[in-house]
């Protein structure tokens, strides 16, 4: 009897984690946001540039909530570098920014380039992989790293894991460049659906 009186206050609880996780739900609309131009990406250091995600609540039932005619929209931050080599004693190497870029002036790209440029940029969530304090880009001795000024998190430009409590690297947005050199993101990242998955806290 006890056990079956917990199972509907169980499933409210644990229902958004369900929603999420499980059923791959999400308070933002699967679709596309721009973030920057390609141009605007420095060549050896990290840039973040703010976008703005509208939020629809999908933790109850449509319903049953107030409708409001107006959208609310949560900026986040989005961290934007070109890959970079790292070397065998964690200093960097040469950057992977396409040198065609050295002369572009804006204009259409070919197909060739917008896939040169697409594996070689990092789009990086700006949520610590901890606990989701924002991340900070600090450079010192002419090189930078990026770090969480909760816990100490350390993460290298690309977004790796170098030291501290995070259980894993950045997370890194879903993303797309088009021919006219605009870096376009969906609020979605690179991991695994499940119960036993951990994604940001804060978008």
């Amino acid at each position: 009897m006890g056990a079956i009186l917990t199972i509907p206050p169980a499933a409210f609880v644990l229902g958004p984690l369900i929603d999420v996780d499980v059923r791959g739900q999400s308070d933002v609309p699967n679709e596309w946001y721009e973030v920057a131009s390609i141009s605007e990406v420095p060549v050896e250091e990290p840039a973040v540039f703010r976008v703005g995600f509208p939020v629809e609540q999908i933790y109850g039932q449509k319903e049953s909530q107030e409708v409001s005619d107006q959208e609310f929209v949560v900026e986040s931050a989005i961290w934007v570098s070109w890959k970079t080599e790292i070397l065998e004693d964690g200093t960097y190497g040469q950057s992977y920014r396409p040198s065609f870029l050295d002369d572009y002036d804006g204009g259409t790209l070919t197909q060739e380039q917008i896939e040169a440029v697409q594996e070689n940029l990092n789009v990086l969530s700006s949520s610590c992989a901890h606990l989701g304090c924002p991340v900070r880009w600090i450079t010192k001795e002419g090189e930078g790293e990026f770090l969480c000024p909760c816990h100490g998190g350390i993460y290298n430009i690309n977004g790796e894991y170098v030291g501290g409590p995070p259980p894993r690297g950045m997370y890194s947005y879903t993303y797309e460049v088009r021919d006219d050199g605009t870096i376009y993101a969906k609020h979605e990242f690179d991991i695994e659906p499940g119960l036993n998955t951990q994604e940001p806290y804060v978008i």
